[in-house]
């Protein structure tokens, strides 16, 4: 039942849940980590052409992509869960350091394909209609009403009509999304129950004579960058609570490598993605950009097995913020398992694409960890034994952690630690930690560190 090259689902340790505990030799303060089946074969393919030559992290660009891939796809496709339907809508942030984390970079060649994407598409359907992108500067729920508003009809004096916006689709990509926190946190403003609402998919309906602005069947996928510090800052215990934040899946990256001279992607490479999405998008839509429920995408036998294994431990209670901000898990790993299969010209959910929905869900819990619980690595400054250690780890490439403790004769427990956490949290790392897959004698695998 088992997608080849996939651990098995009576594996309890090969599937790891949301909320799993970090191996004993891992630390908090290590950036996390993408599984590689959370990149399937089109996005893998799509962020390798990225991140060839450029300081773009993977699952920024990843990240870019689904959000344009769910925002193009608009309400067509649809999954139930129960009486309850979900379409692609995704919504998250991208949390690094500002400049240095490479948020924008990511984003580069993202757009440049779904541009290609869209005229691909106005060709094939003979439509104009091309997925607009909101630059961000979200300040009131009305203003989002406007940019997706029904028709309405003018009044005895011929005054107040207005055709209305025949697209409900809307990508939304927010630079300064601490800018967005700040507005929601205004007395009055509407803009936090109005992101729940669209990401819910509920029509826009206001309540007063003021606003009369209605807008149904809406489509708004909501991007977000931040810094980790703003986050931390600006997330209160409200907008945890009251479901706002939750709904954003929460993605810290940072910049992996250098590249001082970065070079463009071959055209040719360009031109083969850019033809995959639009044939996923055709797959998805059927060529009706705008339909609502009519395509939809089950899970197969296989994954509704492996599901019902999975569901108990993503779903377990989580305390404090961080588990506030885990509430939704379960509809994202059957969200984002949809959009896998999509992306793979497929309505039906395989046990892979669970697989790479775990993977993006554990890497969103092991960011919230990391971003709430310790901090971003803000200082680039090296101390004197953090320096220290930096230079035994490139003198021996592949030391073991016992071994780094043996050279300060195990007096340094603590401070070694530290100074491995920050190595590892440098944007790009200094250093990189990976575990044996067994240890001498099939005992405990050892952490080994090489230079980053």
């Amino acid at each position: 039942m088992n997608a080849p090259g996939f651990p098995t689902v009576s594996d309890t340790t090969a599937v790891p849940a949301a909320d799993s505990p970090r191996p004993a030799d891992d630390s908090p303060l290590t950036p996390p980590q993408m599984r590689p089946e959370g990149f399937p074969p089109l996005l893998k393919d799509i962020c390798d052409a990225a991140c060839e030559n450029s300081e773009a992290h993977p699952v920024a660009v990843a990240f870019n992509v689904l959000v344009f891939f769910c925002a193009m796809v608009g309400r067509t496709a649809f999954q139930r869960i129960g009486d309850a339907v979900i379409h692609c809508r995704l919504y998250g942030i991208i949390a690094g350091k500002s400049g240095k984390a490479r948020k924008g970079t990511s984003e580069t060649l993202v757009r440049l394909l779904f541009s290609i994407v869209d005229t691909k598409l106005a060709e094939r359907l003979k439509t104009d209609a091309r997925l607009r992108i909101h630059a961000g500067g979200l300040s009131t729920g009305e203003g989002i009403a406007h940019a997706i508003r029904d028709a309405k009809e003018a009044d005895d004096k011929g005054k107040g009509g207005d055709p209305g916006v025949h697209d409900k689709r809307l990508l939304v990509l927010e630079a300064e999304f601490a800018n967005m926190l700040a507005h929601c946190r205004r007395e009055g403003n509407t803009l936090s129950a109005t992101v729940r609402n669209l990401w819910d998919g509920r029509d826009i309906e206001p309540l007063t004579k003021t606003a009369t602005t209605r807008a149904s069947r809406p489509h708004v996928v909501i991007g977000g960058h931040i810094t980790g510090q703003e986050l931390r800052e600006k997330a209160t215990e409200g907008d945890t609570a009251n479901g706002l934040l939750n709904r954003f899946m929460v993605l810290f990256v940072y910049r992996p490598k250098l590249v001082p001279l970065p070079k463009p992607t071959r055209a040719s490479s360009i031109e083969r993605l850019a033809l995959r999405l639009t044939d996923a998008v055709m797959s998805a839509t059927g060529g009706n950009l705008h339909g609502n429920c009519e395509r939809e995408v089950r899970l197969g036998d296989e994954a509704a097995e492996l599901w019902c294994d999975l569901y108990p431990r993503l779903t377990r209670d989580r305390e404090g913020k961080i588990g506030s901000l885990l509430a939704r898990t379960e509809v994202y790993a059957r969200m984002l398992a949809m959009v896998f299969a999509l992306l793979d010209n497929r309505d039906e959910i395989e046990p892979c694409d669970l697989f790479a929905a775990m993977a993006w869900i554990d890497y969103w819990a092991e960011s919230a960890a990391y971003v709430f619980r310790t901090g971003d690595g803000e200082d680039d400054q090296l101390s004197e034994f953090e320096a220290e250690v930096l230079e035994l780890i490139r003198a021996q490439p592949g030391i073991t952690l016992t071994a780094i403790q043996r050279y300060w004769h195990n007096n340094k427990v603590k401070p070694v630690k530290g100074a491995l956490e920050r190595l590892t949290s440098m944007a790009p790392p200094l250093i990189v930690a990976r575990k044996e897959a067994t240890g001498p004698g099939n005992g405990r695998a050892p952490m080994r560190y090489w230079p980053g």
